[in-house]
């Protein structure tokens, strides 16, 4: 980070700042008690020595606009990829020793974000105070000499989060620039309100420190309803107005984690490591990416007091392996009258079938009969129902109540294409490389297991 004074982030009951020394601070740091009087030169003379692009910085440690409460000297490893730190606080300034933890808590997490690209935060701490009490988990103590209280801190998360997120910034800026987009940028910053800093360097332009007071960063096209918002932890969303229906459609996604989700007219998809989910008002498949086995349900509307709900369960070949529907009946309130149930095994062919009535009672027609079917697929489940509901309104009413009709199930073998299609149309509309990435694996998943459709026009 550049060597000026900044505040610290993440404040709850105080404001403290890091305060590069000026001869107008000299009662603040004189006004500091117990303070390792080679720490206090190295404050003072650090500002003559070093320039603003400095790796070596030390600070007065401010509380307020005008309370010492201790001092720090900053510098980099040998190797440039750790950050070194030296802290003293002044103990007469704190009520207890968790007042002190919160403190430096507090500046670890600041300096982890200004120095990102720093690997770990490395503390001497003057202090005698045990971090690794209070978090063992973060600070991890060395025991370099006896008295000498040495802690490591990874700073991982801003490490690789925040280089990513600012790579994706300037990629998505050169590519509307080589589309002739124009946009505005929208910098969200983290603002206090009940104090005054005593200079004027907390909003900085974007750049490699944007994200040290920013919490978010967006790139908005209002002439193409586009909008790109990048926040500090490496999430970012992509929203555009679809024009063929006039909706919205939005994308997030982190840019340290593989996978996306997308918010759209028709249907909501998430995909991440493990499994991809689709939605739509009335189907949901969920796909286990390591099995690469499905499972799909549907739930119709209420037509004529009668409605279905299906669960499909598929294996790694898209083969049905166990298939169960429900044929409910309502009352006029809609709540369920009763249902007919069926439970079809295809693996080892055989089926069940039964009547439950909304107490729960059941009355089996037909348990556990094998059939020597090979032709119950995805492609003619829908044919299959058809038949179910004509043969149960011809055979098993006995006044229990018919099923429509007029109820249909959807094709849902198109549910997945159509989403696969609009991925396909939709990617060359966007200016983001790792999303445009993350689709493109998307959509090689589905083509090798699914043979699309044509690509509609969506978009």
């Amino acid at each position: 980070m550049k060597y000026k004074s900044i505040s610290l982030n993440g404040t709850d009951n105080y404001q403290y700042s890091l305060v590069k020394y000026e001869d107008k601070y000299k009662h603040i740091l004189d006004s500091m008690e117990g303070i390792d009087t080679n720490l206090i030169a190295t404050v003072m003379a650090c500002p003559v020595i070093y320039s603003i692009n400095s790796d070596h910085q030390a600070y007065m440690i401010v509380k307020g606009d005008d309370i010492g409460v201790g001092a720090t000297y900053i510098g980099t490893s040998t190797d440039e990829k750790d950050l070194e730190v030296k802290l003293q606080l002044d103990e007469s300034k704190f009520a207890n020793e968790t007042e002190m933890y919160m403190l430096i808590n507090q500046l670890v997490d600041s300096l982890g974000l200004y120095c990102y690209e720093r690997k770990n935060i490395c503390i001497e701490l003057l202090n005698k105070i045990d971090l690794s009490k209070y978090n063992c988990l973060k600070y991890n103590r060395e025991y370099l000499l006896p008295n000498i209280f040495t802690y490591v801190c990874s700073n991982n998360k801003y490490n690789k989060t925040i280089p990513l997120l600012l790579k994706e910034i300037k990629s998505c800026e050169d590519t509307l620039v080589s589309w002739k987009q124009t946009w505005w940028q929208e910098i969200q910053h983290r603002t206090s309100d009940d104090f005054h800093l005593l200079f004027d360097n907390d909003y900085i332009e974007k750049s490699d420190e944007m994200f040290s007071k920013a919490s978010s960063f967006s790139l908005v096209d209002y002439t193409q309803d586009r909008n790109v918002t990048f926040d500090i932890d490496g999430n970012v969303s992509f929203s555009k107005k679809i024009k063929k229906n006039d909706s919205m459609c939005e994308f997030t996604y982190n840019v340290r984690k593989d996978g996306f989700n997308v918010n759209t007219f028709g249907f909501l998809l998430e995909d991440d490591q493990t499994r991809t989910k689709i939605i739509t008002p009335n189907e949901e498949i969920r796909k286990s990416k390591e099995k690469g086995t499905k499972k799909i349900t549907y739930k119709s509307g209420i037509v004529d007091k009668s409605s279905i709900y299906a669960e499909v369960r598929l294996d790694d070949n898209d083969d049905i392996d166990k298939c169960y529907i429900d044929f409910r009946t309502h009352r006029n309130n809609g709540k369920i009258n009763g249902m007919y149930l069926i439970r079809i095994n295809n693996r080892y062919k055989n089926f069940s079938f039964s009547y439950r009535t909304r107490k729960g009672d059941i009355c089996k027609y037909d348990d556990n009969i094998y059939y020597d079917d090979e032709s119950l697929s995805m492609d003619t489940l829908k044919d299959r129902i058809k038949f179910f509901i004509d043969t149960i309104n011809s055979c098993y009413r006995n006044g229990r109540g018919a099923i429509s009709s007029d109820i249909d199930i959807s094709d849902l073998v198109y549910i997945e294409k159509n989403v696969v299609n609009f991925m396909k149309q939709i990617k060359s509309e966007i200016p983001l490389p790792y999303l445009q990435e993350q689709i493109d694996r998307f959509i090689l998943e589905y083509s090798n297991s699914k043979k699309d459709d044509k690509v509609k026009k969506l978009v």
